[in-house]
């Protein structure tokens, strides 16, 4: 979903049912965009090339968010196990 796998190089059954979300135009490509030119700006406002609080907040948004998905992977898993049924 993120762009990291070439899905045609690595065909398998569930490749034709995952998007990369990262691809142009779509949502997270568009959020993504925004938070990086708003960075500049922010940099270009302070007069710095970087901003370490900036990249802190930009980078442990972005762990939250894939440790969020992780965990919500795993739920799927543990829900859809007969099982726990």
């Amino acid at each position: 979903m993120i762009g990291s796998l070439d899905i045609k190089r690595y065909l398998i059954e569930e490749s034709k049912y995952v998007k990369n979300e990262f691809e142009e135009g779509r949502f997270c490509m568009k959020a993504y965009t925004e938070v990086f030119e708003a960075n500049s700006r922010l940099c270009e406002r302070l007069g710095v090339q970087e901003d370490r609080d900036a990249e802190i907040l930009i980078t442990n948004l972005l762990d939250i968010a894939q440790y969020l998905s992780k965990k919500m992977y795993d739920y799927g898993v543990l829900f859809s196990s007969p099982s726990i049924r």
